[in-house]
């Protein structure tokens, strides 16, 4: 008998699973490199399923009263799982990725990433311009005999390949989008996160169509978004852990939520927690080595770890905060203009974006009832920054948005800032940057201790901008909330 050690674990997730009749369990063969991949991952992982129980007990008076109990199980409760891993991006050549963008993906939207939900635009084209009025940004395509199988009018897509002038512009272009009509002469496309004013200089070069969240982009960035994720579940998958050389598998999962730490004297890291319908043991004596499995029951390939890719290391984060409407007090009275940022040195925090997951069992009786579905729930991203409280003339400080803030806190509803976080550092090429265009800020909390600090909790929402320059609401029903761009 030999103990099984957390240091030998490995964890793979798998869209190798069975159709819905067979509650999308993990298969044991035919597995690949395009539908395994192998995660490095942390000290802290876990993964359990728990017994539900009903216990009957009487009350009963007298001398010699019936002091026993029955207890049922009743039902299996959803698995339960998290682990961490590094945020480690790099290059393959021909894009950006990291071995967590199967998870981004699968937290965020229904589509796998696969050639299948990548649709290239075919056909002669002749012109693209981009508009932007009364709050919406569109995109015309024109041209002749233009393709792009599996597309259709309503579909959210991540836009990728267009090039031209001016470069600080093609962010907002190569970026998620609604197909509003679609034909063999013209593509319109309505940016979820749009740009005020015209783009100019627009070229067509290889345009692609993502269906999932994660799109790359072009050799110095990938991007995931949240604009597919109003869905009622989540891309299907599994995951494979194996310990020592037990692999255990966990059946019709959904990814719950991630949180990234800002932990200045850590390296860069999500944490990811979900649930599963059910847990089992599918193989002993198996291997998982060199991009193969072996052994028992298990057999296949499988995308190994990068232990190549670079580290990101939290000291270098930085932070950009800008108001994106002017806070006025209960007067009218300006007291800081759109457009004002703010100076934020963190000495730490987190985001997390938690998709609020149920899941569904029945409760027949005389059975163990298990699972058989979820849903998902508001699409919640909140976080916390913490920073020193710095004041000074001059200066868009700490303490400056503290005092604008309590200036404004009778007559700001809904205060509205762009707050963008560079996991890594602005300047650095390699990092993971959390945009976020419209966040609701709380009055900083003030912690005094020998150096003062504040605790700025945010908010990420959905807005539409219009042709003011002050004018942005909030609007839940859009969906342009957060996207994540990992460069290297």
């Amino acid at each position: 008998m030999a103990l099984n050690l957390v240091r030998n674990s490995k964890v793979f997730f798998t869209t190798n699973v069975d159709t819905a009749a067979n509650g999308y369990r993990v298969k044991t063969t035919g597995f690949t490199p395009t539908n395994t991949f192998e995660i490095q991952v942390l000290d802290g992982l876990s993964f359990s399923q728990n017994t539900n129980a009903d216990t009957v007990t009487v009350s009963e008076a007298g001398d010699t009263p019936v002091r026993g109990q029955r207890s049922f199980n009743t039902s299996l409760a959803p698995v339960d799982f998290s682990f961490s891993n590094y945020i480690r991006p790099y290059n393959t050549g021909s894009a950006i990725t990291a071995e967590e963008s199967v998870l981004w993906n699968a937290l965020l939207t229904d589509a796998e990433i696969s050639t299948a939900n990548t649709i290239t635009l075919g056909g002669t084209v002749s012109s693209a311009a981009y508009a932007f009025a009364n709050g919406t940004g569109t995109l015309t395509i024109t041209g002749t005999a233009m393709t792009y199988v599996g597309a259709a009018a309503g579909d959210t897509v991540v836009v990728t390949g267009l090039t031209g002038a001016p470069a600080a512009d093609l962010p907002f272009i190569n970026a998620p989008a609604l197909i509003k009509t679609i034909s063999a002469t013209s593509i319109t496309l309505e940016y979820v996160n749009p740009k005020p004013g015209t783009i100019t200089g627009i070229t067509i070069g290889g345009v692609k169509f993502h269906k999932s969240a994660w799109a790359p982009v072009n050799t110095s960035y990938s991007l995931v978004s949240a604009a597919g994720s109003n869905k009622h579940q989540l891309q299907k998958f599994g995951l494979l852990i194996v310990v020592d050389q037990v692999v255990y598998a966990i059946d019709n999962c959904a990814l719950g939520q991630v949180t990234i730490d800002f932990g200045l004297d850590a390296i860069a890291t999500a944490a990811w927690t979900g649930q599963g319908t059910t847990m089992r043991e599918v193989a002993t004596a198996a291997t998982a080595s060199a991009g193969t499995f072996g052994g028992g029951t298990l057999t296949g390939t499988y995308t190994q770890k990068n232990t190549a890719a670079a580290y990101i290391t939290n000291k270098l984060s930085t932070v950009s905060l800008s108001l994106v409407n002017s806070l006025k007090n209960s007067a009218g009275a300006t007291v800081a203009a759109a457009g004002t940022s703010y100076a934020l040195a963190i000495t730490g925090g987190s985001i997390t974006i938690n998709n609020n997951i149920t899941y569904i069992t029945p409760a027949n009786l005389g059975v163990v009832n298990t699972p058989v579905t979820y849903y998902t729930g508001t699409r919640a991203i909140t976080g916390t920054l913490n920073a020193y409280l710095k004041t000074g003339s001059g200066v868009q400080s700490t303490g400056q948005l503290l005092a604008d803030m309590l200036s404004a806190a009778a007559s700001s509803v809904e205060p509205m800032a762009a707050l963008s976080i560079s996991v890594g550092g602005g300047a650095n090429p390699i990092k993971a940057v959390i945009e976020m265009p419209a966040v609701t800020l709380s009055i900083p909390s003030v912690d005094v201790q020998q150096v003062v600090s504040t605790a700025i909790n945010f908010t990420a929402q959905s807005s539409v901008p219009s042709n003011v320059a002050d004018g942005t609401v909030y609007d839940l029903s859009e969906i342009n909330d957060v996207t994540v761009k990992y460069f290297a």
